[in-house]
C-alpha cells in the first residue's frame, strides 16, 4: 500500500477516499513524513504546490479526476464522486503527455479479458442512460413535428476555461471553427448547440454561448440527460467533451476539433492538426469503441461501492445510480409534505436528499386555507402532494384533486417500534396508491403485476431470502426468542399474529375479517384439531394501539396466546401463519411456511398464499423469489442508519443484525424513555441534514 501525501483538504474530505484504490493510502502533506507518491486534482491551480514538492523530492506525482459515471447530482452541489481516477503517467484530457488510460487501449491482451463485463456495462448504461452526472431529466423529443424530416446535427459547448480544453489542444477558435464548419457541411440539417450543464445551472460560462444567435443554429438550452438527447442525432461535433464518446457508445458519428483521449484510434473523423503527430508517436493505433470503453470505464475509472462505501465495481455504481435516477424523477420538482409532525419531518427528509427534490412544509390547517385561493391551487396541482398513508380525513376531498405521492414504512424498517418513535430506516413512496389498501392498485401490485424478473434479480432475491433467514431479521425486531411448540402435540401448529384493529391495513385491506377475535374465531372454525398460537401485535402489548382481546374470551379458540416473543422466532416453529394483512404473512412465506390469508395483504393472490377472500384484480402467477425481489428491491426506498445516505436492504440487514446482537428493545416503554429517544434522533438527523444540504424551502 503506498502512502500518498496531498495539500488539499477537499481530496482528503472525499468520501470514503481510501477505497476506491487499492494500493493508495491518502494522508495529509502535513502529518506525514514518510510517503511514496504525491496526489492532486488534475491541473487545477491547487495542484501546483503538490507538484513542485514531488520534483523536489523525487516522488511520483498521481493525477487524480472524476470518473466517467460520477454521482447522482452535481459535484458543485455536493453530492460525492462514486467513480475516481488515479494517473500515475500523465491524464486522460492532457493530449500532450501520454497517460494510463492510452497505455491500457493499446494493451489488447488485458483488454480481452474484460469485454463480456464491458459488454455488458455498455447495455445497461445505453438502456439506463447513466451518464457522468444523473440528475437532468431524459430528453423525450422534439416538439416540432416538421424537424423529424431532417437530419439533426448536434455541436457540443463546453465550460469557458476547461482544461481539457486547453490541454486537448484548443481554444476559443476552435470552437468558432466547429461551428462554422458544422454549418457548411450540413446545409440540409438542423443543427443544434448543446451547452454544459453547469453553463445551464449558473455555475460557468460556455464558448459559443453568446454568439450562437448569429448563426443559423438552435441554442440548446435544456438540462437533460446527455445520452437521452444523443439518441435523437445523426452527427455530433465536438472538441474535447465526454460526450462525443457517449455518442459513440450509441453509434453516432462523432467529428473532433480537439485532442479528445477518445480520438486518433480509428472510430471518430478528426480534424486537429495534430492528430497525425500522435500516431507518428505510437501514441494511438487502431480500437473499437468496445476497447475504448474496456480501458477508460472498466479498467482506468476505480468504483466504490456507493452501499457500502468500500471498493466496489462498475456493476455497483451502475445499479445504485439506476436506482437513483429512476427515484429522482419519479420525485422531480416540489414537493408539498401534508399533515407531518416535526418528529416525521426529520425521518423523511433524508429519503427526500435528490438533486431535483425540493420540499415544502404545511399542516393540515394551513394547507386547506392555503388551497382556497385559486392562484395558489392551480400552483400547487402542478407540484406534488405527500402524505402518510391514507391521509387525515379533513384532506380526503382535496386529495384527489392533486399530483398525490403517499408514504409508508418499509418491508424492515428498525430495531424497534414506530410506536415508540423509533425511526425508520426503510419507507415507500407510491403514487398509484399505497401497498396495503387492496380496494385500489398501488405502484407494488402494478409492479407484480407486469414486471419481469430476471435471472440475476433472481438470484439477488435468493440471496436476500438467504441472510433474512439467516439473521433472522424482520420489520420490527423486538422481542424474546422462547421455544412456543408442544413437546407432545403430533397436530399441525398454527400462529395467528395480531394485528391494530384501527390500522388501514385492515380498514382498506380485508374486506370481511376486521378484527382478532373474527379471525380467532374463522382459523379455528376451519382448523377444529389444529394447536393453534395467538401472538398480539407488539404496538397493542406496548399500549400504543388499539386491537387488545379479552384473554378469557381467546383461550376459548386457541391453545396458547404469547406475548412479548420476537414474531420471526415464532414464525419458525409454527407449520402455518393466519393473518389478516400482516407482513408476518410475507415475513412467513420467506421461511417457506404455509400462509393463509382472511384479507387482501400485497402479497396475497400470487399464487404463494391460500386466500380465503381472494382479490379479483390479482391473476398473475409468481415464485416466492419475484415476489420477494418485487417487494424488496423495487418498491421501498432504504436509509443506512449511521450515515443517512440511501442503501441496499442487503446492507440495512447487515447493519441492523449487528445491533440486534448487541442490544435488545423492549416492546413496552415509559413515555420519558421514548421522548427522550425520540429527541436524541432529532438532534442526530438535523445535524446530518445540514450535513448533507437537504433542499426545503
Amino acid at each position: 500500500m503506498k502512502k500518498v501525501a496531498v495539500f488539499s483538504k477537499k481530496i482528503l474530505a472525499i468520501k470514503d477516499i481510501n477505497y476506491f484504490f487499492s494500493d493508495l493510502s491518502f494522508v495529509s502533506i502535513k502529518k506525514q513524513k514518510k510517503i511514496d507518491a504525491v496526489a492532486g486534482w488534475g491541473y487545477r491551480p491547487t495542484t501546483v504546490k503538490a507538484r513542485a514538492y514531488a520534483t523536489k523530492h523525487l516522488l511520483p506525482f498521481i493525477a487524480l479526476e472524476d470518473g466517467f459515471l460520477r454521482s447522482i447530482g452535481l459535484g458543485l452541489e455536493g453530492f460525492p464522486p462514486l467513480s475516481l481516477i488515479a494517473d500515475s503517467i500523465g491524464i486522460y484530457y492532457d493530449s500532450r503527455h501520454p497517460s494510463e488510460l492510452e497505455i491500457l487501449i493499446k494493451n489488447k491482451i488485458i483488454l480481452n479479458q474484460h469485454m463480456n463485463e464491458a459488454t455488458a456495462a455498455i447495455k445497461l448504461i445505453i438502456d439506463t442512460a447513466l451518464t457522468k452526472y444523473n440528475h437532468a431529466p431524459d430528453f423525450c423529443g422534439f416538439k416540432d413535428k416538421s424537424s423529424h424530416q431532417n437530419k439533426k446535427v448536434l455541436i457540443i459547448d463546453q465550460t469557458f476555461g476547461d482544461k481539457s480544453v486547453e490541454l486537448g489542444g484548443a481554444s476559443q477558435e476552435t470552437f468558432i471553427s466547429m461551428l462554422n464548419c458544422a454549418v457548411k457541411e450540413n446545409p440540409s440539417s438542423v443543427i443544434y448547440v448543446k451547452t454544459h450543464t453547469d453553463v445551464i445551472n449558473g455555475y460557468k460560462k460556455g464558448y459559443l454561448t453568446q454568439i450562437v444567435n448569429q448563426k443559423s443554429v438552435i441554442l440548446f438550452s435544456e438540462d437533460v440527460n446527455s445520452l437521452s438527447l444523443l439518441k435523437y442525432f445523426d452527427k455530433v461535433y465536438v472538441v474535447t467533451s465526454h460526450m462525443g464518446f457517449e455518442a459513440l457508445l450509441l453509434g453516432k458519428q462523432v467529428i473532433t476539433f480537439g485532442l479528445p483521449w477518445y480520438a486518433g484510434w480509428g472510430v471518430t473523423d478528426d480534424r486537429h492538426k495534430d492528430i497525425n503527430h500522435l500516431r507518428t508517436n505510437n501514441r494511438r493505433t487502431q480500437a473499437t469503441v468496445l476497447e475504448l470503453f474496456t480501458a477508460s470505464y472498466i479498467l482506468y475509472c476505480k468504483y466504490i461501492n456507493p452501499y457500502t462505501g468500500k471498493k466496489g465495481t462498475i456493476f455497483d455504481v451502475i445499479s445504485y445510480l439506476t436506482k437513483m435516477k429512476t427515484l429522482n424523477n419519479k420525485l422531480r420538482g416540489t414537493i408539498n409534505l401534508v399533515g407531518f409532525s416535526f418528529w416525521k419531518k426529520q425521518v423523511l427528509l433524508p429519503y427526500l436528499s435528490l438533486p431535483s427534490v425540493k420540499c415544502r412544509f404545511y399542516s393540515v390547517s394551513k394547507f386547506i386555507k392555503t388551497i382556497n385561493n385559486e392562484d395558489i391551487e392551480n400552483k400547487l396541482r402542478t407540484e406534488k402532494l405527500l402524505i402518510w398513508g391514507q391521509g387525515k380525513k379533513t384532506l380526503l376531498p382535496i386529495i384527489e384533486r392533486m399530483n398525490l405521492f403517499r408514504v409508508e414504512d418499509g418491508f424492515i424498517r428498525s430495531i424497534g417500534l414506530g410506536s415508540n418513535l423509533v425511526m425508520p430506516y426503510s419507507l415507500v413512496i407510491d403514487e398509484l396508491g399505497i401497498y396495503f389498501n387492496s380496494q385500489n392498485m398501488s405502484e407494488l401490485e402494478y409492479l407484480l403485476t407486469n414486471k419481469k424478473v430476471n435471472n440475476q434479480e433472481i438470484e439477488k432475491a435468493r440471496s436476500l431470502q438467504h441472510l433474512l433467514i439467516v439473521t433472522k431479521l424482520g420489520k420490527y425486531n423486538v422481542g424474546k426468542k422462547i421455544n412456543i411448540k408442544p413437546s407432545d402435540s403430533k397436530s399441525k401448529i398454527i400462529l395467528i399474529p395480531g394485528q391494530v384493529e384501527d390500522d388501514a391495513s385492515i380498514l382498506y385491506g380485508s374486506p370481511v375479517i376486521k378484527t382478532n377475535l373474527a379471525l380467532i374465531k374463522a382459523v379455528r372454525q376451519k382448523n377444529p384439531n389444529d394447536y393453534i398460537i395467538y401472538k398480539p401485535h407488539p404496538d397493542v402489548l406496548s399500549g400504543n394501539r388499539i386491537g387488545k382481546v379479552d384473554k378469557v374470551e381467546i383461550k376459548k379458540y386457541v391453545d396458547e396466546i404469547v406475548e412479548f416473543v420476537d414474531i420471526i422466532n415464532c414464525i419458525e416453529q409454527v407449520d402455518e401463519v393466519h393473518t389478516i394483512t400482516s407482513l408476518a404473512g410475507f415475513e412467513a412465506l420467506i421461511r417457506n411456511k404455509q400462509v393463509v390469508c382472511y384479507g387482501q395483504p400485497f402479497y396475497s393472490g400470487w399464487g404463494l398464499t391460500m386466500d380465503i377472500h381472494p382479490n379479483v384484480r390479482r391473476n398473475r402467477l409468481l415464485t416466492l423469489h419475484e415476489l420477494i425481489y418485487i417487494v424488496m428491491y423495487d418498491y421501498p426506498i432504504y436509509i443506512h442508519p449511521e450515515t443517512l445516505a440511501f442503501t441496499d436492504p442487503e446492507t440495512l440487514i447487515s447493519y441492523l443484525n449487528d445491533k440486534k446482537l448487541k442490544s435488545s428493545k423492549l416492546i413496552k416503554q415509559k413515555w420519558l424513555k421514548k421522548q427522550i429517544n425520540k429527541l436524541k434522533q432529532v438532534i442526530f438527523l438535523i445535524c446530518k441534514i445540514k450535513l448533507n444540504k437537504i433542499n426545503y424551502l
